[in-house]
């Protein structure tokens, strides 16, 4: 070889070995520059936070921080309370002509309720909701239209019970008093929770089924049927709710 071949291949040589140590520390982990790797994290982060938006889960961005996609137990309760009904709410019965009848009458028809087992009735005189209640218990048992008004016919009706022969549209809602109790009655059962279907005043199936579950969760005959015992437990349980709101 001559020296002029021995230097080239010398200089090929270091040529080599400088292109492998070149090669070598570029392929290191962690040598990538550092505005390149933090590029390429920026660049899959949206897809992620996307991706946990679109399932309505948080992403580490908001993380420990409720609202971003589901609302917190104050923002539910708020929303559940803008379409509830008002707990304290029951409408009061219509004042009619029945409203008229003398006090005697009505303490005749209070006292005969009591004494039969229709419920706390209060021998006063005064048509209070407890007393429609009662007299709308009993006419339903007895298969009269539910009227809830105390009049002369009625405490003959009372005084007769069985002897006098049932209706034949017994439990139809006859009136605008009667009517008006058992919406009364829907809004109070679906304010803690029961299913009476809407509050129309009428007593359908799935009012009659609600009314029964509440007698049994309260321990009396489910009668599913309006009766004093029954809006006097429905307003027992609804003043506690609405006395804490």
């Amino acid at each position: 070889m001559t020296p002029g071949q021995a230097r080239a291949a010398l200089l090929g040589f270091l040529l080599v070995t400088v292109g492998v140590a070149a090669n070598a520390l570029l392929l290191q982990p962690g040598s990538l520059p550092a505005g390149r790797a933090v590029a390429e994290r920026a660049s899959t982060r949206p897809a992620t936070d996307k991706a946990a938006a679109k399932l309505g889960e948080p992403n580490a961005a908001t993380s420990g921080r409720r609202g971003a996609f589901l609302p917190s137990p104050e923002e539910q309760a708020l929303r559940i309370a803008r379409f509830a009904p008002d707990l304290a709410k029951i409408d009061p019965a219509p004042a009619g002509p029945d409203d008229t009848s003398d006090a005697e009458t009505i303490r005749a028809i209070q006292r005969e309720l009591k004494l039969r087992g229709y419920g706390p009735v209060a021998t006063d005189g005064s048509m209070g909701l407890t007393t429609r209640a009662a007299i709308m218990a009993f006419e339903h048992d007895y298969g009269m239209a539910l009227r809830a008004e105390a009049n002369e016919r009625l405490l003959k009706r009372i005084l007769l019970g069985a002897a006098d022969a049932p209706v034949a549209d017994g439990g139809r809602v006859a009136s605008a008093r009667a009517e008006q109790i058992i919406r009364s009655v829907q809004q109070w059962l679906v304010a803690l929770g029961y299913q009476p279907g809407r509050p129309d005043g009428r007593l359908g199936e799935d009012t009659v089924k609600a009314i029964r579950d509440f007698e049994m969760d309260k321990g009396l005959v489910p009668r599913g049927r309006i009766s004093a015992e029954l809006v006097t437990r429905l307003g027992d349980a609804v003043a506690p709710k609405s006395s804490s709101r």
